[in-house]
């Protein structure tokens, strides 16, 4: 009997990506003998090798339906694979338009399509295509991302004891960021007790980190010196987390440590779910999370 070849479809975001991992392990799980190939965006491709469960890679950058040449490509390279079973974890009308009925089209041996938010399972006949739906069921779970790995480049300037900061978030969803004037100010509580607060971001969120580094002595930029798989060690060394709905705070959640999100009520659907985190949602815009809630969720964990 021949090896059984999986699909698994997830581009992102970052954020929905890492929340993914968890129903990934748990779909090579159930499939323990199956060559597994991923489709997903050429950022998370390191991540995705350090999972140690794919064969191969399918990177969709999500080009423009007009490029047909790249479009065909995709295309070709899924239904050319001829796999048994696609997971669709992305789950949006996107893949399941571009890719479940372009495949169903141009798919020349029978395959079964698997939409995980809906827990429904599509048997697709190469005979004209016909399709019979049946319920799957399907726990989602999450995982630890401590096998994560970066290179750690400048981790020799941490300080010995810190609270790590995540102030920024899609520069699309302005709504997210909790006011820098804030984070300053839990900054400068910290600093009176002793603790350091290590900032990091991109250079979209220069202004941001320089801000709140201006204001405290103890207060560290590691603005640009961190990558996606730094991350998890980094929270291991911190003491506590608190950060915008965002990727990095996803994957600060699942690093094990205690971990604050700070939500405005419009993405509360998004809220962290690791096994240390807590949620501060606000019932009116993100600006009504004040300084001392967060602080007080900090004294709780100990700081």
């Amino acid at each position: 009997m021949s090896q059984k070849k999986i699909l698994i479809i997830k581009l992102g975001a970052l954020g929905d990506f890492v929340i993914a991992i968890g129903n990934m392990m748990e779909i090579k799980r159930m499939h323990p003998d199956a060559e597994f190939t991923l489709m997903t965006n050429s950022a998370f491709l390191s991540m995705a090798k350090q999972m140690g469960m794919f064969s191969d890679y399918i990177i969709d950058n999500r080009v423009s339906y007009f490029n047909l040449r790249a479009q065909w490509k995709l295309l070709s390279s899924v239904t050319n694979a001829r796999f048994d079973r696609i997971y669709d974890l992305q789950c949006v009308s996107r893949t399941d338009k571009k890719y479940f009925r372009m495949i169903k089209l141009f798919s020349k041996a029978p395959y079964e399509w698997v939409n995980l938010s809906k827990q429904e399972l599509r048997r697709v006949s190469s005979k004209f295509g016909s399709v019979t739906k049946e319920k799957f069921e399907f726990t989602p779970k999450t995982t630890d991302l401590r096998f994560l790995h970066g290179e750690n480049k400048h981790f020799h300037e941490l300080p010995q004891k810190f609270v790590l900061l995540i102030p920024g978030c899609s520069p699309n969803h302005p709504y997210k960021r909790w006011p820098i004037a804030y984070y300053s100010q839990l900054a400068q509580r910290l600093a009176e007790r002793g603790i350091s607060s290590v900032v990091i971001g991109t250079k979209a969120e220069e202004a941001e980190v320089s801000a709140i580094c201006a204001s405290s002595d103890k207060a560290v930029s590691m603005l640009n010196k961190t990558s996606l798989l730094d991350i998890p060690d980094l929270c291991v060394r911190a003491l506590a987390i608190v950060g915008n709905d965002t990727g990095p705070s996803h994957m600060a959640a699942f690093s094990c440590q205690p971990t604050i999100g700070i939500y405005d009520k419009r993405t509360a659907c998004g809220a962290l779910r690791g096994p240390k985190s807590v949620n501060l949602i606000s019932p009116d815009t993100i600006e009504k999370i004040t300084v001392d809630m967060v602080w007080e969720k900090l004294l709780e964990f100990g700081i």
